[in-house]
């Protein structure tokens, strides 16, 4: 049998040895979990991209060679024209940090407010406008003059595609990512407009 003092001794071993391990999970799994949880409601990184991909809806090819206008937030000001790359995707950062806002990088291309590789000022609202016929189910006419509003939130979490009414082209949304189906403007819409 052992001695009172060295039974003593291996029941304090033992509790500092739980506290260690119970101490060592706490800090390697529930606190790196609450801070993911807590992450996911609402913080956001100081920079984020946000891709706008235009794909023609009748034959499911990139629109490249053109403008997207974007206007973030829902105050009235001037949009930022951002070219579509050969993938007919445009691109913009979006940032907290105003000293990183950047909308210099003109582009005559689109216009007096063309901007290559725009960053601007977070807000929770993408407005976006193409002068392309939207192929979405109800789209008004003169659909290419009206702005698609979209949360910023829900772009960088899941990424949107919207629908398809003038063909088969379909996609599957990637986070940080907007894809619009859309078509060229006919001759008579072109004269209308």
């Amino acid at each position: 049998m052992l001695p009172r003092s060295s039974i003593s001794l291996i029941k304090r071993l033992h509790t500092r040895a739980i506290v260690v391990a119970a101490r060592f999970f706490f800090i390697t799994v529930v606190v790196p979990l609450i801070l993911l949880i807590l992450g996911s409601f609402g913080a956001r990184p100081d920079a984020q991209t946000i891709k706008v991909k235009l794909v023609n809806g009748r034959t499911g090819l990139p629109i490249a060679g053109t403008c997207v206008n974007v206007w973030v937030g829902t105050e009235h000001k001037a949009a930022v024209a951002i070219p579509t790359d050969n993938n007919g995707v445009a691109a913009l950062r979006l940032t907290d940090q105003d000293g990183e806002i950047d909308v210099h990088n003109r582009l005559k291309g689109c216009g007096d407010f063309g901007v290559v590789h725009p960053v601007v000022k977070y807000d929770d609202v993408l407005q976006i406008n193409v002068g392309y016929v939207l192929c979405q189910p109800g789209a008004a006419d003169y659909s290419w003059l009206a702005k698609t509003n979209v949360s910023t939130k829900e772009v960088l979490q899941r990424g949107i595609v919207t629908a398809n009414t003038c063909g088969r082209a379909t996609a599957s949304p990637e986070p940080g990512q907007v894809i619009l189906f859309v078509r060229p403007l006919s001759w008579w819409e072109k004269l209308k407009q």
